[in-house]
């Protein structure tokens, strides 16, 4: 019988060899080896130097073209607008900074904000009964008229309607309102009483103060992961943006550039993917973005304006940047003649 201590001895031995083993095996790799892992290290931060250099030279100039933005705003501006009325339409989820930016920057151009319909999640909700509940309501409300479009077969028969009697409530396209201020706001009061939007004003009521010649639709501020740019919530704020550049002077699809990438409604009018061309704005939660919606809003007052992509994904601005037309000027008045003394 073998002793235990025998085994003992063995497993210690086997140890013992193992540990000899891989000190010297460190020993004649390690200078190689860490040679090339310390060269590769180095090379690394190097680059990550560089980087870090270039995305603070970055993050400077942003601020520096946002501050020049901010003191310039009121030059580039104004006027624009002046003498035209603008409503804004918010999707749900809807920046507020872009919102307000927006309002600011349509207030310095001289434009009269009518007020902001909010949409409401149940809008874009394509269940059957909410379906029908928007045609049904669609109907009721339909200004003298206005015909609206059959709808039957689409993936939003009752956001279509609904959109084309919601911009011709609060839309015309010659400043001289189609229907009064209350018949406006008796509109927007039966959706909203449905659940579908609610209005206010820059002075804290609920009543719009009439119908607009522009119109701007806020988008969402952020686009959830792996949605579809021609999901029916997009096609509806869509279609509604297309139906209130009809029925007025011009609109346009605003948005965050969080909430403008790929999946989102701006995405799929600017890759064509949703076959309808409205004008878009994709960094409308920045100054340069809402002074660009301003000049925007401008071109679309003017004869034969093209919808067009703006922002950082197009890397369009309107160009030449427009300016107000200009006022007459009044006919200068005669000199007096000198009268002449006789001596």
């Amino acid at each position: 019988m073998i002793d235990f201590r025998y085994h003992l001895v063995s497993i210690v031995a086997v140890f013992l060899a193992l540990a000899v083993g891989i000190a010297v095996g460190a020993e004649a790799v390690s200078p190689k080896v860490a040679n090339s892992l310390n060269k590769e290290a180095h090379i690394a931060e190097k680059h990550n130097a560089v980087l870090n250099a270039q995305n603070n030279q970055l993050k400077g100039q942003i601020a520096a073209d946002g501050a020049f933005a901010q003191a310039a705003e009121g030059y580039l501006v104004k006027d624009l607008l002046a003498g035209e009325h603008v409503v804004l339409v918010t999707a749900p989820g809807a920046d507020g900074g872009t919102v307000s930016g927006v309002t600011s920057a349509l207030t310095k151009a001289g434009a009269v904000v009518t007020g902001t319909i909010g949409l409401s999640p149940k809008f874009f909700d394509v269940d059957a009964t909410t379906e029908a509940t928007l045609t049904e309501t669609a109907g009721q409300f339909a200004p003298p008229g206005l015909s609206i479009s059959d709808t039957a077969g689409s993936q939003i028969p009752g956001q279509q309607a609904a959109a084309q009697v919601i911009a011709a409530g609060v839309m015309n396209k010659l400043g001289l309102p189609t229907l009064s201020v209350r018949q406006t706001n008796s509109i927007l009061t039966g959706f909203g009483a449905q659940g579908f939007l609610q209005t206010s004003t820059a002075n804290g009521g609920t009543a719009l103060l009439g119908q607009a010649t522009l119109a701007v639709v806020v988008a969402p501020g952020n686009t959830p992961a792996n949605a579809s740019s021609l999901s029916p919530e997009n096609r509806a704020l869509i279609y509604l943006t297309r139906d209130l550049d009809l029925a007025g002077k011009g609109a346009l699809l605003a948005g965050s550039l969080a909430g403008s990438g790929k999946g989102s409604a701006i995405d799929a009018v600017t890759s064509g993917g949703a076959g309808i061309a409205v004008t878009t704005v994709d960094n409308a939660d920045t100054v340069t973005g809402q002074i660009i919606t301003v000049q925007a809003l401008h071109r679309l007052t003017g004869p034969h304006a093209a919808p067009t992509a703006y922002g950082v994904g197009p890397g369009t601005a309107p160009s030449p940047a427009p300016t107000p037309s200009p006022t007459p000027s009044e006919t200068p008045s005669k000199p007096a003649k000198k009268k002449t003394v006789k001596r």
